[in-house]
């Protein structure tokens, strides 16, 4: 009776022992998971700032954007005020020709 309660007592340990080094194995996992895990975390946040920099970058290029619109807008206005405010004076038909005459090369005589 002796020897069959000590084989189950071996039997038992032999199961703790086993449950023991499985525990053991899966903690070790366990910590490289959650490593892995804190790696990809600080990646993450890495890449995070980086995309807010663009973004700020990006932002700031939308606000000259924006005033250099504004700047042409009221550039445009000024320029087409100044259109209808502008006084033609029209030239005989004469002095045009002579004007289109010596702007051409054909109107233009030679200095020899």
């Amino acid at each position: 009776m002796k020897t069959i309660k000590k084989y189950w007592a071996v039997i038992v340990g032999a199961i703790l022992a086993l449950l023991a080094i499985f525990a053991m194995a899966s903690n070790k996992n366990d910590k490289r998971k959650v490593k892995k895990i804190d790696d990809k975390i600080d990646d993450n946040n890495q890449k995070i700032d980086q995309l807010q920099g663009k973004t700020e970058v990006i932002e700031e290029q939308r606000v000259e954007v924006k005033q250099e619109i504004q700047e042409t807008k009221t550039e445009i206005a000024d320029l087409e005020t100044a259109k209808e405010e502008l006084k033609v004076t029209e030239l005989p038909v004469e002095e045009a020709k002579q004007n289109i005459l010596n702007k051409t090369r054909r109107g233009r005589k030679s200095k020899n």
